[in-house]
């Protein structure tokens, strides 16, 4: 193991980037597409994660984090991997509740402070090959995501370093988030969600991510939450909507009409 993360000057993530997600949204991209995350989105292993209020579509992602370790700038593919100083577990939350606000960028949806837990331990990218990579997740102890990287991978570390330093440099501690496998789906308050990546007998450990919900209201300077049934659809994921939460859904699309027809009938 190699040591503490250190903080990024960019943390990259890919969007679309297993066979089983691409297959459950049902899209085949042809290249790599990405969003950026801010620094202050990181956090560490056993921090609680926050809901934020209003909200109630909190989604896990695991994903392996690829930390570069030197200096990446139109680096070929064929040397990509050797800029790579480590690799370990993360996990990309994010609220589907206001997703709709700028798709593709995810500010609102994954742009919250603690939304992107990292660790607990590195992995030293020398002593692995990229293609012998497993990543799990588990959800109060039962397994929802499964994959290794030789199977289930469309675009590999080495492919997506070589890509992106055609645009930009990547700097030593740079954090590139590899996209989630299918099982993405949504956690309450009280879940406590583990993501894994382990190589051989080398692992990150367990990174331990307890749910909470934040003890302060969004304030309505912008975009606020909005759920609809393709919202609670993509949140889901392929285990489909529960039934109690499709009811729940179905409840505050009364009240709402209800609400509405209040005010119409007072303005009248």
């Amino acid at each position: 193991m190699s040591g503490a993360l250190v903080r990024p000057s960019k943390l990259i993530a890919v969007h679309l980037n297993y066979r089983s997600r691409a297959a459950e949204r049902g899209k085949s991209p042809a290249n790599p597409s990405y969003f950026l995350k801010a620094p202050s989105t990181i956090t560490t292993s056993g921090a609680v994660v926050e809901r934020p209020a209003g909200t109630r579509l909190l989604a896990l992602e695991g994903e392996i984090a690829v930390v570069i370790g030197t200096r990446a700038r139109r680096v070929g593919r064929a040397d990509a991997w050797s800029h790579v100083g480590s690799v370990t577990a993360a996990n990309d939350f994010g609220v589907y509740d206001l997703r709709y606000a700028d798709p593709g960028s995810n500010v609102h949806s994954k742009g919250f402070d603690g939304f992107t837990p990292i660790g607990p331990e590195l992995i030293d990218a020398a002593a692995v090959e990229p293609g012998d990579l497993h990543l799990r997740t588990w959800v109060n102890g039962e397994i929802v995501q499964d994959a290794l990287t030789s199977e289930d991978m469309l675009f590999d570390p080495a492919f997506v370093i070589a890509d992106l330093s055609r645009m930009m440099t990547l700097e030593p501690g740079d954090v590139i988030l590899m996209g989630t496998p299918t099982g993405s789906s949504v956690v309450e308050p009280g879940d406590v969600v583990e993501v894994e990546v382990t190589a051989g007998d080398l692992s990150s450990g367990r990174l331990r991510s307890p749910i909470g919900t934040a003890d302060h209201a969004l304030d309505e300077a912008g975009a606020l939450p909005r759920v609809d049934e393709a919202t609670l659809d993509a949140a889901y994921g392929a285990g489909g909507i529960p039934e109690s939460a499709l009811a729940l859904h179905t409840d505050r699309d009364r009240d709402r009409d209800r609400d509405h027809a209040s005010t119409d009938g007072a303005h009248a």
